[in-house]
């Protein structure tokens, strides 16, 4: 079964962009939930994927909440995909045997594989039997693992495992009799016995070696292997006796097949992973609510907060409220620098992400239905714009965005066309706008270019039922707050601010003198 969507093989997802992760700084949030970089590896491919169906994302947060409920079940979990990791390097055991493949090394190494499956199954149904579990993902991993454990030949797996490996095991130790020749050297072997007990010896070779004073280096390698040659063949000898039984072993439960369980494997790290940094951030004292996912409603978000202030453990952080609408769903943000806007930004983008992924979102609390895709324009490495130019560089991603764009599209702007002149940018920011108006896009487009706002009225006119909102990042008492409001931009403000940062006011400069 496929434990991260609700139907097998039609769970519906688009894939975030490389940079779009990267601005919206996803990576940091995958880094902070483990340092294990094989479990990093697996979050980045199941978080980038955003499901498109609203049923994927209850689905998932369903067995979020009860992995975080249940304290006893993340831990029985920890340990179980461990087991099933070994399970995964043994690969399927019933193709194996499907292949032919009848040695006895490959033999045992199927019975290796079904006493951890064995192991894994029950551990696995007893966790999910003691704790409290209500999703319905969870509810039918139990169930699934119920007809495994009550089918009657299942329950006698472990008993026969249990008999072959007593007697495989039954080989203790060897008594062997060893000839030397003149300077020590092993000169044949021979007389071997294998015994079900450990045999004790007053001396041993090294002791014998010491005690005659011959510097024989007996360590080495060339002086293990006659002896080790000669027992091999007794060896396998003994395991011969027992290769029947164990091939009609395998042969009986050859019906059992690890991926049903391999399969689990990236979706319990996944949930594990999440609930692990839901009790994080809670331990840190950080706020956090499960979003209520409604079909057809535009996202309404309360007391937003961006993930990476928690993550570097900011303290007194400010939270927004930020809500989009059939009839609001672009919007001009505007501000000072180093006054919250980016952060804004990375906020929504990751709440949706999040609430896509049926996680926990960093807000007071949130409904609607996520974006189904977020796309972003942030400044990029001058390296990177040789081939256009700058503006050059912005045409050609901007026009694959708008591409891209839909009605359940989340676009992210930061100072695009901020290095072209007043009037050009102006103009180009004025065409971008009114073909996402058109496509009914959710728009956040952080800009200096103050006059945009006061196109607004003009804009609004445009076909399209979505109005065009300006928004600043307020400065109150020359200082700013990092909250969001609906404003016209206050020019004057953000560049006394700045200039009273930078120490090159009037005053300030009159005072240096």
């Amino acid at each position: 079964m496929d434990i991260l969507f609700k139907t097998e093989g039609n769970g519906r997802s688009c894939t975030l962009s490389a940079e779009t992760v990267k601005d919206i700084a996803l990576h940091e949030v995958i880094d902070f939930m483990t340092s294990d970089q094989e479990e990093q590896e697996i979050l980045r491919d199941i978080m980038v994927k955003i499901p498109q169906d609203p049923s994927d994302m209850i689905y998932r947060q369903e067995i979020v909440k009860d992995f975080m409920a249940n304290e006893s079940l993340r831990n029985a979990v920890r340990q179980s995909i461990d087991s099933i990791k070994i399970l995964q390097y043994y690969g399927n055991g019933a193709k194996r045997l499907h292949d032919r493949d009848d040695s006895l090394s490959s033999l045992l190494e199927r019975l290796r594989e079904l006493k951890v499956f064995v192991e894994v199954v029950e551990s696995l149904y007893t966790a999910l039997c003691e704790n409290d579990i209500k999703a319905e993902g969870l509810i039918s991993l139990r169930e699934s693992l119920k007809e495994t454990v009550e089918d009657e030949n299942f329950k006698s797996v472990k008993p026969d495992i249990v008999k072959i490996h007593d007697d495989l095991s039954s080989a203790k130790g060897a008594v062997v009799g060893v000839t030397f020749t003149p300077d020590l050297d092993i000169d044949t072997v021979s007389a071997i016995e294998i015994v079900d007990y450990k045999p004790r010896s007053t001396y041993t070779i090294m002791d014998i070696a010491v005690g005659s004073k011959i510097k024989t280096p007996f360590n080495d390698v060339k002086y293990r292997d006659p002896l080790l040659a000669a027992m091999t063949p007794h060896i396998k000898k003994h395991l011969r006796k027992h290769y029947g039984e164990v091939k009609r072993l395998i042969t009986k439960h050859s019906g059992y097949d690890s991926r049903l369980l391999t399969n689990l494997y990236n979706g319990l790290v996944f949930y594990l992973n999440v609930a692990d940094l839901g009790k994080k951030l809670t331990d840190r004292g950080y706020g956090t609510t499960f979003p209520e996912i409604i079909p057809d409603k535009e996202l309404g978000i309360k007391d937003l907060y961006n993930i990476r202030l928690a993550i570097t453990s900011q303290k007194e952080i400010v939270k927004n409220d930020f809500s989009f609408s059939d009839n609001e769903k672009i919007f001009i943000l505007t501000g000072p620098n180093r006054g919250g806007k980016t952060i804004l930004e990375q906020g929504l983008g990751l709440i949706s992400v999040m609430a896509s992924l049926g996680m926990f979102v960093t807000a007071g609390s949130c409904s609607g239905m996520p974006f189904g895709n977020i796309l972003t324009h942030f400044p990029i490495d001058e390296n990177l714009t040789i081939n256009y130019g700058r503006l050059g560089e912005e045409a050609v991603r901007i026009k694959e965005i708008v591409k891209l764009a839909g009605a359940d599209t989340l676009i992210l702007f930061n100072e695009t066309f901020s290095t072209t002149s007043a009037a050009d940018a102006l103009y180009l920011c004025k065409d971008l706008l009114h073909i996402l108006k058109d496509k009914g896009s959710g728009v956040i487009f952080n800009t200096h270019i103050h006059e945009l706002a006061s196109c607004i009225p003009e804009m609004n006119a445009w076909e399209g039922s979505s109005k065009i909102v300006s928004i600043v990042m307020e400065i109150k008492d020359d200082k700013n707050t990092f909250r969001v409001k609906r404003s016209a931009p206050d020019t004057s403000s953000y560049a006394r601010n700045i200039a009273e940062k930078y120490g090159i006011t009037y005053e300030q400069m009159k005072g240096a003198d």
